[in-house]
């Protein structure tokens, strides 16, 4: 008869347990091992995987990298090609389109049709994709950006409109020039600011210089922060004694209405003291090469602090003008909101094709005159203001 467990000898039974103890403890490290060794393989085909898919991300930045230097003349892949893609191709601001060589015509439409086509899809702006069938097109005026792209706008039918003969009222005199026709003749002025150094009044006199405008002062466009011109109060001193009228102007970084009350406020406090005839005026630009505080304005808003800056002005007595370059004006403000208003045109295309009403020309930027050293910003006014 067979002993079980219970009358074995307890000697025997301390051995047998350390057997089973032992056996487990084998069996559980083989186990162990096993899944090690599986993990470890497992986990280097990944590390493998992933280097390989680094490896080729790499290689293909490298491929991509100087892609935007490559020229379209150097991808000659698609010569042998029966019916290449359209696919026009932009280059320093110019639209080419895409003609297929095969065709004698890539269009079934005549350039009648595509300018009709144009005409009939509404007010806004036309892309450059549409200058060729725009350009010679009466109702569109052309912007050209920094980047030398062109923008087409229909022209404003409820804006008022300049009724100037540019083309045949211009008098050149020695690189400064003048206007008149049946109606009026302008009259010669010139804009400073501290950056023009010593000025020599009585020659700008002797020149014919009828008006200066004077930058009285400005906001930072990154900190906000309103100054005076140093030179403004020398200026405008020594141009009064030299028998010419003066006009000023703010550059302004305004980005609320309440800012433009200031800044009207501000200039209209400082030219208090002088006899200012000619316009106080809004100078309104954007930054180029860096951010500024008002470079996210809506159009609505810019035009809004425009106008609060004008009505502030006009409500002191002065007479305000909206001084701003031609793009500023068709792009960026809402020129029917601010018909009741003059502007001073800033415009080197000469002579200006700007449509719309405005009362003084800043026309050369790099002009030179008796009185000044070095470049200074050339104007006409169109309006005798000391008469106004």
């Amino acid at each position: 008869m067979a002993l079980n467990y219970y009358d074995r000898d307890p000697d025997d039974n301390i051995s047998y347990k350390k057997t089973v103890a032992l056996a487990v403890a084998a069996a559980s490290l083989v186990i162990l091992l096993f899944l090690v060794v599986l993990y470890v393989n497992s986990d280097k085909t990944k590390v493998e995987t992933s280097h390989k898919t680094v490896s080729t991300e790499e290689t293909e930045d490298d491929i991509l990298k100087d892609s935007h230097n490559i020229k379209s003349s150097e991808l000659d892949f698609w010569k042998d090609a029966k019916t290449p893609t359209p696919m026009p191709v932009e280059e320093e601001g110019e639209l080419t389109p895409y003609k297929d060589p095969d065709s004698e015509d890539s269009s079934s439409e005549t350039k009648e049709e595509k300018k009709k086509d144009i005409e009939e899809e509404g007010e806004g702006s036309l892309n450059s994709s549409e200058a060729d069938d725009a350009a010679d097109r009466e109702g569109y005026i052309s912007i050209t950006d920094a980047k030398g792209k062109k923008t087409y706008y229909e022209i404003l039918k409820d804006a008022p409109k300049n009724d100037y003969d540019l083309e045949n009222g211009l008098i050149n005199e020695n690189g400064i020039y003048t206007y008149k026709d049946n109606k009026r003749e302008s009259i010669k002025g010139v804009d400073l600011s501290k950056y023009n150094g010593e000025v020599d009044f009585l020659k700008l006199k002797e020149s014919g210089i009828g008006f200066v405008m004077l930058r009285l002062g400005s906001r930072g466009y990154g900190t906000g922060k309103i100054t005076l011109d140093e030179k403004f109060v020398e200026y405008a001193q020594n141009a009064t004694l030299a028998g010419i009228q003066t006009g000023a102007y703010f550059y302004s970084q305004a980005v609320n209405e309440t800012e433009a009350v200031e800044e009207a406020n501000y200039i209209v406090g400082a030219v208090s003291g002088f006899n200012v005839k000619y316009p106080i005026a809004i100078d309104i630009e954007r930054v180029e090469g860096d951010e500024a505080r008002t470079d996210k304005l809506t159009n609505a808003e810019r035009t809004a602090i425009v106008k609060t800056f004008c009505d502030t002005v006009k409500g002191y007595g002065y007479k305000p003008v909206i001084y701003a370059s031609k793009e500023m004006l068709v792009a960026d403000l809402n020129l029917e909101d601010l018909s009741d208003y003059d502007v001073w045109l800033s415009d080197e295309s000469f002579p200006t094709d700007y449509p719309y009403r405005f009362s003084m020309w800043q026309y050369n930027k790099k002009g030179r005159i008796d009185g000044i050293t070095g470049d200074i910003d050339l104007d006409m006014s169109f309006i005798n203001y000391e008469q106004k």
